[in-house]
């Protein structure tokens, strides 16, 4: 749910990628539901280096189409050429939608996510702050296909010996389309731009991204 407004270098290293997630969720009792993500990512231009992150949470809906959320991540980054690591990664969350069509529909919707991420070997808990936009208009009947832009940064509230500044950490950027494909569950496939800022030159990621979303 992805141009960059962090800042620019003259020189960016760039990396083609694909991103491909599955997220599940159900209600479990009255307001509360589960939530799920698996998700796989293939970096190094398509060649070799890979990320798997696994996402459950529970959330409760506080309002219509507005609910929190507390979750766990674990996120497994074996890029080619270099060591693998394990992250850990609890999560909270607050989504909700401010602005909606005529008909009801959700028009634009906004997530704040608040991260403390561990990696396995390293000293120290990085605070992470995330917000994002979403804007979903339909190009038809209420339901149908969708054409979607979102907008996210990501922000670290404090530095670790590690090598993590704070600051702005990243920013990710999506335009693509949503569409059904069974009655209870929805494909967005699109194009992700992800600016990562680093010292000296910033590294660009294009991606082929496509997630599908199924309610049970």
């Amino acid at each position: 749910m992805a141009a960059s407004l962090a800042a620019s270098p003259a020189l960016a290293e760039d990396d083609a990628q694909g991103w491909a997630a599955v997220t599940a969720s159900g209600a479990v009792r009255g307001d509360l539901f589960l939530w799920l993500e698996g998700q796989a990512r293939f970096t190094d231009d398509l060649g070799g280096g890979t990320q798997f992150l696994l996402r459950p949470a529970i959330g409760a809906r506080i309002g219509r189409d507005a609910h929190v959320v507390a979750g766990y991540a674990y996120v497994r980054t074996d890029p080619r050429g270099g060591a693998p690591s394990n992250e850990h990664r609890p999560w909270q969350q607050v989504q909700f939608a401010p602005l909606r069509l005529a008909n009801g529909t959700p028009l634009l919707i906004s997530r704040t996510r608040l991260e403390q991420r561990m990696v396995e070997g390293r000293d120290g808990t990085v605070w992470r702050l995330r917000q994002f936009v979403r804007v979903q208009v339909p190009l038809g009947r209420p339901g149908g296909i969708q054409a979607i832009a979102t907008t996210e940064g990501f922000f670290n509230l404090n530095t670790t010996r590690w090598g993590v500044r704070d600051g702005v950490d990243q920013w990710r950027t999506f335009v693509g389309v949503g569409f059904p494909v069974l009655p209870n569950a929805r494909l967005e496939p699109g194009y992700l731009n992800q600016r990562v800022v680093r010292p000296g030159d910033d590294r660009v990621n294009h991606v082929l991204s496509a997630t599908l979303s199924v309610r049970l």
